[in-house]
This record gives structure tokens, C-alpha cells and sequence, in this order.
């Protein structure tokens, strides 16, 4: 199992019930590979820096989860074919190494 942060846009004007869908939808699909969320939710709205399909507004939202390696690919996938996003990228979470103190 490896750990995965994604984070994705929705349009400005998505309803908060929108939202909730889709952390909804992630959850599942997570779940449904046999992985475990952490946590989920909405991020903040900001405007964008640039128009995205005629939106200036975007709502991010965050999930952090733990999945198997080989499920990946369909998750980044499944975002690909929403419609609902405008755009999301799902990146593996390194593991932080102890640094030792030298004395």
C-alpha cells in the first residue's frame, strides 16, 4: 500500500451537494481497490488564474488516501473521464526519512 494525495478542481458555480458527490465518488473508488482514506474535503475556493472551460472560479478539493500501486492508474482515469473536473492531479506522498543530528 502506498500513500496518495489528490487534489482536484470543480467549477466555481458547483453546489457545495456537487462536492460532496465527489469526495463520495473518490471515496468509493478508493475503497472499491481496497485502499483506506485518510481524509477528504474541500480545500478553499479561489479564482483562477486563468479561465477553464469558461470558468474563472474554482472549488479544490483534497483527499489523502492509501491504495495498492497497481490501483492508480485507474483512479487518475476515473478523474480523467468526470466531466465534473476541471482539473486534478494525484501525486504519491514520499515517505520522510529521519535525519540524523550530528553532534
Amino acid at each position: 500500500m502506498r500513500d496518495y494525495e489528490l487534489m482536484w478542481i470543480l467549477p466555481g458555480e458547483s453546489s457545495e451537494e456537487d462536492g460532496k458527490k465527489s469526495v463520495e465518488v473518490i471515496s468509493a473508488l478508493v475503497t472499491e481497490k481496497g485502499g483506506k482514506v485518510k481524509s477528504s474535503g474541500l480545500w478553499g475556493r479561489r479564482t483562477l488564474s486563468y479561465p477553464i472551460k469558461k470558468s474563472s472560479e474554482g472549488a479544490y478539493y483534497l483527499a489523502r488516501f492509501s491504495v495498492d500501486a497497481t490501483a492508480a492508474p485507474d483512479l487518475n482515469r476515473a478523474m480523467e473521464a468526470d466531466q465534473g473536473v476541471l482539473r486534478h492531479l494525484l501525486v504519491k506522498e514520499e515517505r520522510k526519512k529521519a535525519v540524523k543530528a550530528e553532534s
